[in-house]
């Protein structure tokens, strides 16, 4: 059994009087109907204090996976534990665990005052005790002055803090998030991303946050999880999820590289290449060196790619270069994302800066060279899927 461990880096120590938010997931399996699995032999640790995100696309299992942490679902096999205990069979209320959903599900006939003391209610604590307690956690979210208005009277925004409020007023050692920004416009979902990760780091409690949106797991999550029908393609930093993606796959569904996919040439001393099946070279890092004749498929950050002009009469294409024809240009404000065809299942995209861009603009129909260095290159552990050779897998760290 292998199990990804990340060790986060937190800005706030976890008081000593509060238990371990520590999540482990080991073989966990979930299936709905014999041979159909929503998951298959998940193994995952989320540390203490982290904010982990689980990303991927609708029906890939990330919800599931959040459910059984919750307890509102049932792992078909496997072992959950919070804290280094065991919370299979353990109802929600009894794990430590607290979940904010995608709808709020606040009370509509219910003050915002009262939906988030109704917990502390329904544990039997006194009316004027709990009253303080929701009181102290709204000027947490900066809304007690909203205390006295009906959820329908709210913005958007504002629901969705009562709603965390409400998670947070029980004082769990874990959060669980649905998709808890994607209904908010986009000005405001960038502000409540910003306040959620600081009252994270407040808290200093265990976050996992559900959600399919990139930019939103790289800008909030110290453990990013990136999963693909039922199961974890890669878990690692937002930094390296996105730099050294693992997978054709990552590397695709993060949005920010290319693939390419060659087999290794018989060099003696030269820096190893691959050769395409189009006839480019392209060099890889000097090592580890994959042996000769092997499938190897590499990344290339969009943003590392240069654009020229080129003249396809007479004149090849060097090495670390294709070309192609310019099929779309989209202004991005500091950059623009030029979308190439290059005669290969997937376009090819350089993003290129506004200022060189203005330099050499380029428009649609136009031939030109998409060019990187060498040390830009970034193995992937395999190869891209339908590739024909012997897969090339690289097991270092």
């Amino acid at each position: 059994m292998t199990e990804t461990l990340l060790t986060a880096t937190r800005t706030a120590a976890r008081p000593a009087a509060r238990a371990s938010g520590e999540i482990r997931l080991i073989d966990v399996t979930k299936s709905f109907s014999p041979g159909s699995y929503a998951v298959r032999e998940i193994n995952l640790t989320i540390p203490d204090g982290c904010y982990c995100c689980l990303l991927g696309p609708s029906g890939c299992g990330k919800t599931t996976i959040l459910r059984m942490i919750a307890g509102h679902e049932t792992p078909t096999a496997g072992e959950i534990s919070i804290g280094g205990h065991s919370v299979l069979g353990l109802p929600p209320g009894r794990r430590g665990t607290a979940m904010m959903f995608q709808s709020y599900a606040l009370f509509p006939h219910l003050s915002v005052l009262d939906n988030v003391a109704f917990y502390l209610k329904m544990r039997g604590i006194r009316r004027d005790e709990r009253r303080r307690q929701a009181r102290a956690m709204l000027e947490r979210v900066q809304l007690d002055h909203l205390r006295d208005r009906m959820p329908a009277q709210l913005s958007g925004g504002q629901q969705q803090r009562v709603a965390l409020a409400r998670s947070l007023i029980t004082n769990p050692r874990v959060l669980l998030l649905d998709e808890p920004l994607s209904a908010l416009d986009e000005f405001l979902r960038l502000r409540m991303r910003g306040e959620l990760k600081s009252l994270q780091t407040e808290l200093g409690i265990t976050f996992v946050h559900v959600t399919h949106t990139q930019p939103e797991a790289i800008a909030l999550a110290d453990l990013v999880v990136v999963m693909e029908t039922g199961q974890i393609e890669q878990a690692a930093s937002a930094a390296a999820i996105f730099d050294r993606p693992a997978t054709p796959y990552v590397a695709r569904f993060m949005g920010g590289q290319n693939v390419l996919t060659g087999r290794v040439m018989q060099l003696a001393d030269a820096r190893p290449r691959l050769e395409s099946s189009e006839g480019w070279i392209f060099e890889l890092p000097a090592a580890p060196a994959p042996p000769a004749g092997a499938t190897v498929s590499v990344a290339i950050r969009r943003d590392r790619v240069a654009l020229s002009r080129h003249d396809s009469r007479g004149n090849s294409v060097p090495p670390n270069a294709i070309a192609g024809s310019v099929e779309a240009t989209e202004y991005q404000g500091s950059y623009f994302k030029v979308t190439l065809n290059v005669g290969m299942k997937h376009a090819f995209v350089a993003n290129v800066s506004d200022t060189a861009f203005a330099a050499e603009p380029v428009a649609a129909g136009d031939v030109v060279l998409a060019s990187w260095r060498a040390e830009h290159v970034h193995v992937l552990s395999r190869p891209d899927l339908g590739d024909a050779g012997v897969p090339y897998l690289d097991t270092t760290e």
